[in-house]
């Protein structure tokens, strides 16, 4: 089977909010999507296990594709034992969003306290960046939470919103503007790029992804290189 032709093709899209938050609206009707809460990539062995449940569960589609980069390694160690793996070769979401990893080294070597934002990571809580910090934010008042995040995010000097075209940004705009006034970071707009995440949902899978072949682990090493073309 050529891999590339998916016109006629039962395709399963395993994603993340961040991701389908972008494509929604160019994902094929006939695709069928299943879409993870941006929350598991606190927990990579968490992240892991979900996806290779899902996985496990879409060996009847002729394809499977992941909406995920390695993402803090929560990708090394997925298998797909009977139908071809279709992985962006790319170390994660941010990197989908600015169209390359060189993009994202460019951004940070400008400004490396650099904490980025899109409609996908804001949500919709009011205090997206204290919420983050799901593990502690029950522990404390709310006067020592916003105390603790400041110190855990004092190396940042900026809050960058990428914005994509994908959707009205009008309002995720003034929510990163909104987090930016309170953590006392100055606030920036950055345009996107689709190239990348067109070519996820258009099967336009070249050297940028991964085509896993049959029962092949996913590793580390499969990263390596990560090309721009």
């Amino acid at each position: 089977m050529d891999i590339k032709d998916i016109k006629h093709r039962r395709i399963k899209f395993i994603v993340c909010d961040i991701i389908y938050d972008e494509l929604k609206n160019k994902i094929l009707e006939k695709w069928k999507v299943v879409n993870f809460e941006k929350r598991l990539h606190e927990h990579s062995d968490v992240l892991r296990e979900k996806l290779q449940y899902e996985i496990n569960k879409s060996q009847d589609y002729d394809i499977i594709v992941l909406g995920y980069g390695l993402c803090g390694n929560g990708i090394a160690g997925l298998v797909s034992p009977n139908v071809p793996l279709v992985i962006p070769r790319i170390d994660d979401c941010i990197s989908l969003l600015l169209g390359s990893v060189e993009e994202r080294k460019k951004q940070l070597k400008t400004e490396p306290g650099t904490y980025f934002l899109t409609c996908g990571y804001l949500g919709e809580a009011e205090d997206f960046i204290v919420s983050g910090f799901s593990e502690i934010r029950y522990k404390y008042d709310e006067e020592t939470l916003q105390w603790i995040v400041k110190e855990m995010l004092k190396n940042y000097r900026r809050i960058v919103f990428i914005n994509t075209g994908n959707y009205d940004p009008s309002e995720w705009r003034k929510k990163a503007k909104r987090e930016a006034t309170k953590l006392g970071l100055r606030f920036e707009e950055l345009k996107g790029s689709n190239k990348f995440l067109d070519k996820i949902v258009n099967g336009n899978w070249n050297g940028q992804f991964i085509i896993a072949k049959l029962g092949v682990k996913i590793t580390f090493d499969m990263f390596h290189n990560l090309v721009s073309k």
